[in-house]
């Protein structure tokens, strides 16, 4: 994996451990690096530069906000509809016109299109467990984009180029995670907690709830909003409504209309007892597997060089050297006859034969086809190899290594 895209790089000095201990969904952190070029492998100038040379980017579904003085522009000032299909498309030459009007552009959901965010989120979601979202604004001097804010998610904001001040202030509430938290009207700010210039290289990492706001001094500012998505405690108890629904009991009805007070009396009191018995007998541990099960399934495919590799694939021999791809997110079960090895939206079925053989596979960082061990010849260990390639699981380092 690369150094540049893990966790501990992105927070760096400050460890993991101390970070979930004693900031994570509790205090802010500045982290000042006096590096202009910490995140070269996560984006830069270029890398913007040819995304908007893309002329058939869609504005629709929030790809692109323009926002000035916390006021979202409409799409008729920044983009053009297309006849035939009605579809907005951004017009670059509008929005080049509104950046030097003091216009602050956002480009929403960057890990879905831009190659480095992609690996970088894929990266921090394999080591995290959870989903990662970025976007990107790009702000012109001496301007402000969205108005005074708090988010429903914990954020980091990693400084790209330029500079930005920006103000913390209060928790009006606490841990708000969805809509139906959000204050409209928040009381007077008053003086800011907490003021800081983000120099490139720099991160703030803000829980959420945090009320902030920035402003760009006299240069361009492009920084990127790293949001950090966990799984919440309430979201256990959703999966623990779906077990419920397995028992025969809690899919009676509840009371109607015409019920007496007596069966109303009855009902709260079984229900009362089902509820109990239900938490009484509550593994966690299942439901934690349920949602990481869920975050598998809806993992991204790394996409690297598969195309190489699907040229390749017919070339594979004893002496090729492989590897796991590296923000690959899998897990693995098993019953009497079978191993199961889940990944990518997909179930590979082997027979438990091959338990060996698949943990070099699975636990290897790379290997030679030859060493893959286990109770199969040759000829099985290609097909294996092979499969784990076509599957995007694998990728090949060196079709014909020299080796002993």
């Amino acid at each position: 994996m690369d150094n540049n895209y893990n966790f501990t790089h992105l927070i760096y000095p400050y460890n993991p451990t101390d970070f979930f201990q004693y900031n994570w969904e509790k205090k802010y952190i500045y982290i000042s690096r006096k590096d202009d070029f910490y995140y070269k492998n996560v984006l830069n100038e270029d890398d913007i530069d040819l995304f908007l040379q893309d002329k058939k980017r869609q504005a629709e579904n929030d790809n692109f906000l323009l926002v000035k003085d916390g006021q979202k522009l409409d799409y008729n000032y920044w983009a053009k509809k297309r006849d035939k299909t009605n579809q907005y498309l951004i017009d670059t030459n509008k929005i080049f016109t509104l950046l030097n009007q003091g216009v602050t552009l956002v480009i929403n959901s960057g890990h879905k299109s831009i190659p480095k965010l992609i690996n970088f989120c894929n990266s921090l979601e394999k080591e995290l467990r959870f989903r990662v979202r970025t976007n990107i604004y790009i702000t012109p001097p001496t301007a402000q984009g969205l108005a005074p804010h708090y988010d429903e998610h914990d954020v980091c904001i990693l400084q790209i180029t330029g500079t930005k001040i920006w103000h913390l202030y209060h928790s009006p509430i606490k841990l708000p995670c969805n809509e139906n938290h959000k204050i409209k009207d928040f009381p007077a700010l008053g003086e800011p907690d907490f003021t800081v210039e983000l120099q490139p290289g720099d991160l703030l990492y803000i829980p959420r709830g945090l009320i902030h706001q920035a402003f760009t001094t006299d240069k361009t500012s492009i920084h990127i909003a790293l949001g950090l998505y966990p799984t919440y405690g309430f979201e256990l108890l959703q999966e623990l409504v779906e077990l419920a629904q397995d028992n025969p009991t809690f899919r009676k009805a509840i009371p109607h209309g015409f019920t007496n007070d007596e069966d109303k009396k009855l009902f709260n009191e079984e229900f009362r007892q089902l509820c109990q018995e239900l938490v009484d007998n509550l593994d966690v541990d299942a439901l934690l597997a349920r949602k990481d099960k869920q975050f598998i399934e809806a993992k991204g495919t790394e996409d690297g060089n598969r195309f190489q590799d699907w040229l390749n694939i017919n070339q594979i021999n004893l002496n090729t050297v492989l590897s796991r791809r590296q923000t690959v997110v899998f897990s693995t079960d098993k019953d009497a006859e079978n191993i199961y090895i889940n990944f990518y939206n997909k179930r590979l079925v082997f027979p438990k034969f091959m338990a060996i053989s698949l943990t070099t596979i699975i636990s290897s960082d790379s290997f030679v086809v030859k060493d893959i061990g286990g109770l199969i010849n040759d000829k099985g260990k290609l097909d294996l190899a092979t499969k784990f390639v076509q599957e995007g699981f694998l990728k090949i380092e060196n079709l014909n290594a020299d080796v002993p």
